[in-house]
C-alpha cells in the first residue's frame, strides 16, 4: 500500500474553500493524491442557519475571505465547483479554538451521533471536527486525536466551554495516536509563558508521531520543547493578504506507524494569491 499524504493548515478565518483550492493545485501539479486535509482550529464562523441568506449575499458582494464559512453552511454554487474538483480531498479534520459558537458546535455534535469520534459542520460533509478527547481514523489509517480551546492562565476573559478540559486531556493521555490537533501550543513552546502544560502532558505521555497547532501569529515552524519521539509543529495562518503565507501549510505522508513533515515551499506558495485563488 503507497503512503497516504495528507496536507495540514494553520488557522483559517473562514478561508476554507481557498485551503480546498490550494490543495487541488498542489495535488495536480506534484502528482500526489490527498487523503484528507487536516487543521488546528480558528476554522471560520459558523452561520446561523436562519441568517444564511441575507449574510452569504453581503459577504459574496465583499467577496471577503473570512466570510468563506456561509458558503459551505448551506449547498452554494461557490463551494460546489470546488468540492466537484476531481482532485478534491475526501474532508478537512479539524479541532475547535477558543472562539467557537459551542453551542452550535455542541449541536452538531449530537446530530453526528454520540459513537462518532468526528462530526460534519457543513452542508457537504466536507469539515469534519474531531471531538474533545477523542480520536478518529482517517482514510489511510491514521489516528487523530484532538484537545479543543486553549489554557485560560494565558488568556483572559476566556469562556468555561472555550477552556482546555482537563478530563479531555486525561482521556487522551492514555490513548494512542499518531497526530494530535490542538489549537493552543504547549507551554513555552512558541511564546514564553504562554501555552499549555496539560498539551505538553499529553505528548509526553501518549507519545504521537505529531502535534500540530495555531493560535500564534509568527511564521511556522518546529516548536521548542522536550517532546520525546514526537515532533511539534505551529502553523502560521493561512490569511492571503496577498500570497499564502510562509508556514501556513504543510505536508505529511503516513505510511506503515511512521511518517514524515515538511512545510510547502515557500516560492510555490507565493503562486497562490488573494486574486487567482478560485483558478487554481
Amino acid at each position: 500500500m503507497p503512503p497516504s499524504t495528507y496536507l495540514v493548515f494553520g488557522d483559517l478565518h473562514g478561508r476554507v474553500l481557498p485551503a480546498f483550492r490550494l490543495a487541488q493545485a498542489w495535488s495536480r501539479e506534484h502528482n500526489v493524491a490527498l487523503a484528507g486535509l487536516l487543521q488546528v482550529g480558528d476554522l471560520g464562523e459558523f452561520p446561523a442557519r436562519h441568517h444564511f441568506d441575507e449574510d452569504r449575499s453581503r459577504h459574496a458582494q465583499k467577496e471577503s475571505l473570512e466570510g468563506g464559512m456561509r458558503f459551505v453552511a448551506q449547498p452554494s454554487e461557490e463551494a460546489d465547483a470546488v468540492f466537484a474538483d476531481e482532485s478534491c480531498p475526501e474532508a478537512l479534520w479539524f479541532t475547535a479554538d477558543n472562539h467557537e459558537d459551542y453551542d452550535l458546535l455542541k449541536e452538531f455534535e449530537r446530530g453526528g451521533g454520540r459513537a462518532a469520534n468526528s462530526f460534519g459542520v457543513d452542508a457537504y460533509d466536507k469539515l469534519r471536527c474531531v471531538r474533545d478527547g477523542h480520536v478518529a481514523e482517517l482514510p489511510g489509517g491514521l489516528r487523530v486525536g484532538a484537545i479543543w480551546g486553549v489554557d485560560p492562565s494565558t488568556r483572559r476573559r476566556i469562556p468555561p466551554r472555550a477552556r482546555i478540559s482537563h478530563r479531555s486531556t486525561t482521556v487522551l493521555s492514555s490513548a494512542s495516536f499518531d497526530v494530535l490537533l490542538t489549537h493552543d501550543s504547549p507551554r513555552d513552546a512558541i511564546l514564553a509563558d504562554s501555552g499549555s502544560e496539560e498539551i505538553g502532558s499529553v505528548i509526553r505521555s501518549a507519545r504521537p508521531a505529531f502535534a500540530f497547532f495555531g493560535h500564534y501569529h509568527s511564521t511556522g515552524r518546529e516548536a521548542d520543547g522536550e517532546f520525546g519521539p514526537t515532533r511539534a509543529y505551529h502553523l502560521s495562518h493561512l490569511e492571503l493578504d496577498s500570497r499564502a503565507e510562509e508556514g501556513s501549510v504543510g505536508v505529511m505522508s503516513w505510511e506503515g506507524g511512521a511518517g514524515s513533515f515538511a512545510y510547502l515551499d515557500p516560492a510555490w506558495l507565493r503562486t497562490v494569491t488573494r486574486h487567482n485563488w478560485k483558478h487554481r
